[in-house]
């Protein structure tokens, strides 16, 4: 790591034990996000699915597979390719990288 990225993250540590710390229910929050992003990410290596299979492969709701999906889409990790009847079927687009955009959302 860069001596930068190294200060930052000390400066952030101190912020967050100022702020006193980061509380449960969003490190709960946090765990669950990356959870699920794991589990679709996984489902999908298996090859193109549409929403309502991973839906079923990963035993969540399909408007949180939706979701994640079409954020996975944004960030550049997933594209359509092709229909499945009239739903569209979703791959790990190759050579994609395991969090979105630095975004924060698969952390």
């Amino acid at each position: 790591m860069t001596e930068r990225r190294i200060q930052w993250q000390q400066d952030l540590k101190q912020f967050r034990e100022r702020m006193g710390g980061i509380s449960e229910s969003k490190k709960a929050w946090a765990k669950r996000q990356k959870d699920i992003l794991k589990a679709i990410r996984s489902a999908l290596r298996g090859g193109p699915m549409t929403v309502p299979a991973l839906a079923a492969a990963t035993r969540l709701p399909a408007r949180d597979v939706l979701w994640h999906v079409l954020a996975l889409k944004r960030y550049g990790q997933v594209v359509e390719t092709g229909l499945d009847g009239d739903y569209p079927k979703y791959g790990l687009k190759e050579g994609s990288h395991e969090s979105p955009g630095g975004s924060g959302a698969g952390k």
